[in-house]
């Protein structure tokens, strides 16, 4: 996915995040398969999240308001505060989910999660440029059956563009990972 079309996803996110929608609190779980690609070739990876709690109108708002105002370490900081639920891969304590919000397009659930991701002491001691990607995104699509596909991003930064009064998310290295074989868990 390229660049531009994952940019336009994130802000798309956000603006329709913004709209008004009432989010219920219930439990969601999920399994799905990550399409990774590294220097020994394509690997799939299976992933397992749920969500134990959904944002509101007025909790996005208060995220965005932070990063407006604060910028991107403000909203990280905040984001560490935030249990959602988890994500994490097999055999993997994973990672916590800080915001997930859902809405309907058309007859599609779309299911956005962000969080504040863990960084490895070496990644933090060298300082790399990595570092200045502290957030990782997955977005799934799915049927009235809870099954599709989506994007996963493990590393981003987001800013405030105030020209176009917009968030924007940018991914670090390849940019998205295809997310397949979506499914409820029971």
């Amino acid at each position: 996915m390229s660049k531009k079309m994952l940019t336009f996803s994130a802000v798309l996110c956000l603006a329709l995040s913004l709209a008004g929608r009432d989010a219920k609190a219930q439990n969601e779980s999920y399994t799905a398969i990550a399409q990774t690609a590294g220097s020994t070739g394509a690997q799939q990876v299976q992933l397992n999240f749920t969500i134990t709690t959904w944002a509101s109108q007025d909790d996005i708002k208060r995220l965005g308001s932070i990063l407006k105002d604060k910028g991107q370490d403000a909203l990280v900081e905040e984001l560490l505060k935030l249990d959602a639920g988890r994500i994490s891969t097999v055999g993997n304590t994973g990672n916590q989910i800080a915001v997930a919000e859902k809405w309907q397009n058309g007859d599609k659930t779309v299911i956005t999660m962000i969080s504040a991701r863990r960084m490895s002491g070496f990644e933090m001691k060298q300082r790399g440029v990595s570092t200045g990607y502290p957030l990782a995104f997955l977005q799934v699509t799915v049927d009235s059956k809870g099954e599709g596909t989506g994007k996963l991003v493990a590393a981003a930064k987001v800013t405030y563009d105030k020209k176009g009064d917009t968030f924007r998310l940018e991914p670090h290295g390849q940019g998205a990972t295809p997310v397949t074989e979506v499914k409820p868990q029971k």
